[in-house]
């Protein structure tokens, strides 16, 4: 080999080098900025105990607002300001939908819903400790959860308060479900027996 060739050798064996040391740099610096957001996350969710929210809920091309209590586990009250006086309820058992226009309450297994996730703090806490997020935007951190039947759920935090910030997910109709949260307020009593299914009769 000659000297020339030794010496272009020599100049691509100290880029890859460089190359390699970047890439391990990168890779390790990376893995501490997610583990302190990480850190952050969980944090911040262990001390939630009560979520209070406006929201924006859009399926397929429809788009209803209202106001959203939650309190952990399973707790959660919507109440969507309509013409059909709508309102989502969960008792940590079962959803019901009630229309108060029309007198009428339609009831679901809490688990076979996607909120049996959202409202288990647990399970969210497990989702982000053994799983890096699917994609960190400018101001948003998103975590993926696929189910046994491969039922994708996104779950969506805000990076810079790291508060929930709403989930995306399909419907029984395979519509797009996106929910999202503003103006949110953490850790308001809220008392049990607000979450409790009412009858039809006493709407």
């Amino acid at each position: 080999m000659s000297v020339k060739e030794k010496s272009y050798s020599l100049i691509l064996f100290e880029k890859k080098k460089f190359f390699i040391k970047f890439i391990l740099c990168f890779l390790f610096f990376t893995n501490i900025a997610y583990a302190d957001l990480q850190k952050k996350l969980i944090n911040k969710l262990i001390l939630t105990k009560t979520l209070t929210f406006n929201f924006k809920q859009k399926i397929a091309d429809k788009e209803e607002v209202g106001v959203c209590f939650i309190k952990y586990p399973l707790l959660m009250k919507c109440i969507y300001k309509n013409a059909k006086k709508k309102t989502l309820i969960s008792n940590g058992k079962t959803i019901a939908v009630i229309k108060k226009k029309y007198k009428k309450i339609y009831y679901y297994p809490l688990k076979s819903t996607p909120l049996f996730i959202i409202l288990d703090k647990k399970k969210v806490l497990n989702l982000i400790q053994n799983n890096k997020p699917s994609k960190i935007h400018s101001d948003a951190i998103e975590f993926e959860f696929i189910d046994k039947k491969l039922n994708k759920l996104k779950i969506i935090f805000d990076k810079n308060t790291f508060d929930f910030s709403g989930w995306e997910t399909k419907d029984a109709y395979s519509n797009n479900v996106v929910f999202e949260i503003n103006d949110i307020k953490l850790n308001n009593q809220i008392v049990d027996s607000f979450f409790n299914i009412p009858k039809e009769d006493d709407l």
